[in-house]
């Protein structure tokens, strides 16, 4: 399953959407995913309509049950606090998480991260622009408008968000923002004219150029983000069983690195660490920090 919110204003409700999807404990403990010990159920974080990567979705989801040794349901919730939120509410039992998303959950204690990544030392984010707008650079996106992709994407929302706060720029003050609810839609939006400037994931671009979604000749890198202090993430509900765990912490990072497709699309680079403790995730905390984000508000 896979869906897409419409482009709408974020200035508070970046805050409100994390708030609402992380504060509180809603749906069954003992929903769909934790029924049959035979079974899981995985969840991927939304991602493109391209069908290369959802056939790379569709791989993982098959490595799950391999090194599980069980039935595998594949899910992808409409946004990436979705995923975390069915995670917590135990209609998800394994799933992929983005580094900001697993960084909020674990802080609020709504998942037990299994494995994490090391940090790339590339860019996480490109911000794009037409060449015929005249923005150039991040402090030319003064008084204009930047579609992000959604409140939990790390290289949609936190990372490009911190270069537009480095250049001095606070959102809502010197620019509006929007979710577009999908990398697609964002750089859609960019090159039909209809915000000006947006922001996506560095190893995205080659595809969408590919893909005929923008024309190089026709748009700008603006800017460039920071890598991503961490990498990508494998978590569990809080009370999936230990032989799931222990069998996947054992199985799967050998068989993700060993499919070149998922280790380039999930940036994994070198060993990952198990069972990793939050002060893995601190430097991810600076960041938020940056763009006017309390993680110790997010309970």
């Amino acid at each position: 399953m896979h869906a897409r919110a419409g482009i709408i204003p974020t200035s508070l409700l970046g805050l409100v959407a994390l708030t609402g999807a992380l504060a509180g404990c809603s749906g069954d403990a003992n929903a769909a995913g934790s029924q049959d010990k035979n079974e899981l159920v995985f969840a991927t974080p939304p991602g493109t309509d391209d069908p290369k990567e959802q056939a790379i979705f569709t791989d993982l989801a098959a490595m799950v049950g391999e090194a599980s040794g069980r039935e595998v349901t594949n899910l992808q919730p409409a946004d990436y606090l979705g995923v975390v939120e069915a995670v917590r509410n135990g209609s998800v039992d394994v799933a992929i998480l983005s580094q900001f998303s697993a960084a909020l959950a674990y802080k609020t204690e709504s998942v037990d991260p299994l494995l994490v990544w090391g940090a790339s030392t590339e860019p996480a984010s490109f911000c794009l622009a037409r060449k015929d707008s005249g923005i150039q650079s991040p402090a030319d996106v003064k008084g204009k408008q930047v579609a992000f992709i959604d409140p939990g994407s790390t290289t949609g929302y936190f990372m490009p968000k911190s270069v537009f706060a480095k250049a001095g720029l606070v959102d809502g003050t010197d620019y509006k923002s929007t979710f577009a609810g999908s990398h697609d839609s964002a750089v859609l939006a960019m090159a039909n004219g209809n915000v000006d400037v947006a922001c996506t994931a560095r190893q995205l671009y080659p595809t969408f150029v590919e893909k005929g979604v923008i024309k190089e000749d026709q748009v700008s890198i603006i800017a460039k983000s920071d890598p991503i202090p961490v990498g990508i993430s494998v978590v569990v509900r809080k009370d999936l069983d230990n032989e799931a765990r222990e069998a996947l912490k054992a199985k799967l990072p050998e068989l993700m690195a060993g499919n070149a497709a998922i280790a380039k699309t999930l940036g994994l680079s070198g060993e990952p660490v198990k069972d990793p403790e939050f002060s893995t995730y601190a430097p991810l905390v600076d960041v938020a920090e940056s763009i006017g984000v309390d993680l110790e508000d997010l309970r």
